[in-house]
């Protein structure tokens, strides 16, 4: 057998090592080869092994010494695509899959990527060009349904982005993201009836806190007069806050309400005289019916127009006074976590943000600098005026009914309806400031600066 032969019967053993993830196996075998002749597969196969391990630096080198034999092979150009778009260089990532395209324009998936690079750098247009191009060649791509409703509400085109959403649950009826973006869209345009039935879907998601095996029926209703009822917080702190609500007003028409929170607010929830008892996520309890914390306005059949709702509705009764300052308390949040999927659409340059507090007397408190959500919360009761970004800290100064400005990226999250302008239903204590423009906040932070100025 020749060389070349031989090669080619090592790169198929290990391509298939690779397919059903025998990665040391395909890496012994590839690294062999390349002991012996710089090949071009193998350096492929290797790359791929290092992008399975999110080594994306490797993966990139091993991509290109690759291509540097084989420039065209398409398919290690659609993998260093791959890799770059894993490392976050979308710029690069475009480049490459243009390439690709360039060569070869009936890869339905290589416009999905395309796609999907020009969306985290926020290029919708394009992003959405893309995408069309791939459901063109594949109708039933239901991933790229998906992104283009997606895409549809980052342009503010939410009866497109409804309608394909619709499409990709009439498509595929038990795929949950559709429904779970479908329930958010419907709620951010004021569509609460079909909105809170679509966002049950999440309870769907494969993460822990739905997965946990419950004991007794789920409340769907039922009367729960001096019943025990778990209520199983979920998602964000923020959202924690913000839907606490619920669980007190059915303390208040007789439950005995007993919350399973995050750890980071059980202090707080254990100071809510209302609630029976508050226990950690690893505890058990007996209870009678239980609920997730967001399905309660569903059950309720919550709307804005409904007066239901008494604030402040928290309250934080450690009087450690941690604010102190002559004049006017302001707390200020304007620092997004890089962590969050939304960080791009919320954060604000600093040197944008720091405008809004030129030439001003007051006692200016940066709350990004409090860790604990307690202390944060002692803090925030004494202030006058919260000034936040969209985070947790407006759910927690909303709860407790402190004066809040939120400044808003043009597509919000769900809970800030775009039926209301500068204002919100889920809190009286609250204004709004509406990004206008996509990346440009010159006229909310021109519009903060002049109203601060009569604070």
């Amino acid at each position: 057998m020749s060389k070349t032969d031989l090669y080619k019967e090592q790169i198929t053993k290990a391509i298939n090592a690779f397919s059903q993830k025998r990665f040391d196996e395909a890496e012994g075998i590839c690294l062999k080869i390349l002991s012996e002749n710089n090949n071009s597969d193998a350096n492929h196969i290797l790359g791929c092994i290092r992008m399975s391990e999110g080594k994306y630096d490797e993966s990139v080198t091993y991509i290109n010494q690759s291509l540097s034999i084989n420039p065209e092979d398409i398919g290690a150009l659609i993998s260093l695509g791959c890799a770059l778009s894993s490392k976050k260089d979308y710029k690069e990532s475009i480049s490459v899959f243009k390439k690709v395209i360039s060569l070869k324009n009936d890869i339905s998936q290589v416009h999905f990527y395309l796609g999907e690079s020009y969306r985290q750098i926020q290029k919708f247009e394009e992003s959405l060009d893309s995408f069309k191009k791939c459901l063109s060649l594949t109708p039933d791509h239901i991933g790229c349904q998906l992104m283009i409703g997606i895409i549809y509400e980052e342009l503010k085109k939410f009866d497109q982005a409804i309608n394909f959403y619709k499409s990709c649950i009439e498509t595929y009826p038990d795929y949950i993201e559709p429904h779970i973006n479908l329930g958010m869209c419907l709620l951010l345009t004021g569509n609460y009836s079909e909105g809170w039935t679509e966002y049950e879907w999440r309870l769907k998601l494969p993460t822990q806190v739905y997965e946990m095996k419950m004991t007794k029926p789920k409340w769907t209703g039922q009367d729960i007069s001096n019943k025990r009822l778990l209520v199983i917080a979920e998602q964000s702190l923020g959202e924690t806050f913000q839907y606490i609500r619920f669980a007190k007003q059915l303390a208040m028409e007789g439950a005995k309400v007993i919350v399973m929170s995050q750890p980071e607010a059980i202090q707080i929830l254990k100071e809510q005289k209302w609630i029976t008892d508050v226990i950690d996520y690893e505890d058990t309890i007996e209870y009678d019916f239980y609920t997730y914390l967001i399905s309660i306005p569903k059950i309720l059949e919550w709307s804005p127009d409904m007066d239901t709702q008494k604030f402040p509705y928290v309250t934080v009764t450690n009087n450690s006074n941690k604010v102190i300052g002559s004049g006017k308390n302001i707390g200020v949040m304007m620092k997004a976590d890089s962590s969050l999927s939304n960080y791009k659409q919320i954060s604000i340059p600093e040197d944008q943000s720091k405008l809004i507090f030129e030439k001003t007397g007051y006692n200016i408190i940066d709350l990004s600098t409090f860790d604990n959500i307690v202390e944060l919360s002692e803090v925030i009761k004494d202030l006058d005026l919260v000034i936040s970004i969209e985070s947790d800290v407006v759910h927690l100064a909303g709860s407790l009914n402190i004066p809040t400005w939120v400044l808003l990226p043009v597509v919000p999250k769900h809970t800030w309806d775009l039926s209301y302008k500068d204002t919100t239903p889920w809190y009286p204590s609250m204004r709004l400031f509406r990004q206008e423009s996509r990346d440009d906040w010159t006229g909310v932070i021109k519009e903060v600066k002049e109203m601060f100025k009569s604070v």
